[in-house]
């Protein structure tokens, strides 16, 4: 299986210490079960934060500058970004920090080659079920959430999409509803609704030529979408009992 680990650390030896027991991990396991280990290394936050959402864990220690450690985390779980984040501690005892994210894992440098490979252990785990997440490009930053979260896509504009989300949030997407449709294709549980795009297991009741959401929004369908909404919903209803 293939793994993408992140490194970001401005420390330079640290980082290239850390560089040298993962590329260790990387060809032991290699060997013995053909495990592929991508590792990407930054000094800094913007560099991270360029594609966060392709990697399967994150090593952090961020202890200069505006931002720290604590605070990629953070911002990493605002934009979406669920998997395992290490944070390393140094100079700055991370633990100390109040309402930290979920599921961080602290660890004290400097790493053994013990402690690697078990977070590389952990990072095969989360990339076996994790799911591919729906990017959404605002227009102050880009987030990503998981399918489930998302009960409607509303076209505002030719290129511009309101996106509701469980959470009660709304996101105005810099994409047209078209293009987040082909994202959601993927997932097989959305449907057109006129122009809007609905996830079915947002749906609460039926009324007549439409849906009561669960957020309490009313969305209608015309005649011609009927077929193929009832497929959709025989397709996932399949899908359930198989599961």
């Amino acid at each position: 299986m293939t793994i993408y680990i992140a490194v970001c650390d401005n420390n330079i030896a640290d980082r290239k210490q850390l560089e040298r027991l993962l590329e260790r991990e990387k060809d032991k396991r290699l060997m013995e079960n053909y495990d592929v280990l991508y590792i990407d290394s930054f000094g800094s936050e913007e560099a991270l934060m360029t594609t966060p959402v392709k990697y399967d864990i994150f090593f952090v220690d961020i202890t200069e500058g505006a931002s720290n450690g604590m605070e990629i985390a953070k911002k990493l779980r605002h934009r979406g970004i669920a998997a395992p984040v290490v944070l390393c501690q140094s100079s700055i005892n991370y633990t100390s920090y109040v309402n930290a994210p979920e599921d961080i894992i602290y660890i004290e440098k400097p790493l053994t080659k013990g402690q690697i490979s078990h977070l590389v252990d952990v990072a095969l785990e989360w990339a076996k079920r994790r799911t591919p997440l729906i990017e959404a490009r605002c227009q102050k930053d880009t987030r990503f959430i998981q399918h489930d979260e998302l009960i409607r896509a509303i076209p505002l504009e030719k290129f511009l999409t309101r996106l509701c989300l469980s959470s009660g949030e709304y996101l105005d997407a810099t994409d047209s509803v078209n293009s987040i449709g082909k994202q959601l294709e993927t997932y097989g549980c959305f449907i057109k609704c006129k122009k809007d795009l609905v996830n079915i297991y947002h749906i609460e009741s039926a009324i007549d030529h439409g849906f009561r959401l669960t957020n309490q929004d009313i969305v209608y369908y015309s005649m011609m979408q009927r077929k193929q909404i009832i497929r959709i919903m025989a397709e996932n209803m399949r899908y359930l009992k198989v599961h």
